[in-house]
C-alpha cells in the first residue's frame, strides 16, 4: 500500500553532518573525535527516555562533549562548547535531497521532518539549507518528549496528522530509527548514506535506496 505521508529523519539523511564533524575533530585535535562523541549523544538521549526523563538534545549533546574531552585531554567552557556545536545549524542538504523531495511533493505525498533536535535548531537547519518549504509538517520530539527511537515518538506523528500505520512511510540513513519505526509498525525507507550498514538483527526496511531521490520511483 502507499503511504500517504513520508516521515523525514533529518540529520544524515538530509542533512550532511561533514561540517560539524571537521569541527568537532578539530577543536579535539583527533580525527575520530565526532565518532566519539555523537554515539555518545545518541545513546544518552535514550537513557533520559528510558529512564523516563527528558533533556533536550542541545543540552545532552553539550553534556555528552564535555563528557568525552576527557579522552582528548581537552577541557572547554560552557560557552566554547555552545561555539563549536553551533555548526548543526549550518549543514547543507545532500545533492539528491531537492529534487528528490521535490519530486515527492509534485506527486501529491504529505512530507513531514521530524527530529531528536530541539524546535528552534530543527527549524534553522531546515531554513538553512533551503529546504523548508518543502515540508508540510516541521516536528520535534520535543513535542512528545521521547526520543525516537521509542514507539511513542512515531505514533505522535500518526496521531497527529490522523493517519494509520501502514499509510506512514519512516524515511532515515540510521538504521536503529529505520528498527524503530519498523517495529512501530509503520513501512519504512532506509537511505544508504557512505558509512552506514544495515543493523542484521533488524526486519529490512521495505525500501532501500542510495537517495532521496530514488524514492518516487520506487514508490
Amino acid at each position: 500500500m502507499k503511504p500517504k505521508i513520508i516521515i523525514f529523519d533529518v540529520n544524515e539523511t538530509l542533512l550532511n553532518l561533514f561540517s560539524l564533524k571537521e569541527e568537532v575533530n578539530a577543536a579535539l585535535e583527533n580525527e575520530m573525535g565526532f565518532e566519539v562523541w555523537f554515539p555518545k549523544l545518541l545513546h544518552y538521549s535514550l537513557v533520559e527516555t528510558t529512564t523516563g526523563n527528558y533533556r533536550n538534545f542541545t543540552e545532552i549533546a553539550a553534556a555528552t562533549f564535555k563528557m568525552i574531552s576527557g579522552k582528548f585531554d581537552k577541557t572547554f567552557t560552557n560557552t566554547e562548547i555552545k561555539s563549536i556545536l553551533s555548526e548543526i545549524t549550518k549543514l547543507p542538504a545532500f545533492p539528491d535531497v531537492k529534487p528528490g523531495l521535490e519530486q515527492l511533493k509534485n506527486a501529491g505525498y504529505t512530507l513531514i521532518a521530524f527530529s531528536n533536535g530541539k524546535p528552534d535548531v530543527l527549524k534553522s537547519q531546515l531554513e538553512f539549507a533551503e529546504i523548508d518549504s518543502f515540508f508540510d509538517g516541521i516536528h520535534s520530539v520535543e513535542e512528545i518528549k521521547k526520543y525516537k527511537p521509542h514507539p511513542e515518538s512515531y505514533q505522535y506523528i500518526l496521531d497527529k496528522f490522523e493517519i494509520k500505520k501502514n499509510k506512514a512511510l519512516m524515511v532515515a540513513a540510521h538504521p536503529w530509527d529505520i528498527l524503530g519505526a519498523k517495529r512501530a509498525n509503520l513501512k519504512t525507507c532506509f537511505i544508504k548514506r557512505q558509512g552506514e550498514s544495515f543493523y542484521q538483527l533488524a526486519q529490512k526496511p521495505d525500501i532501500s535506496v542510495n537517495g532521496i531521490d530514488e524514492i518516487l520511483e520506487k514508490l
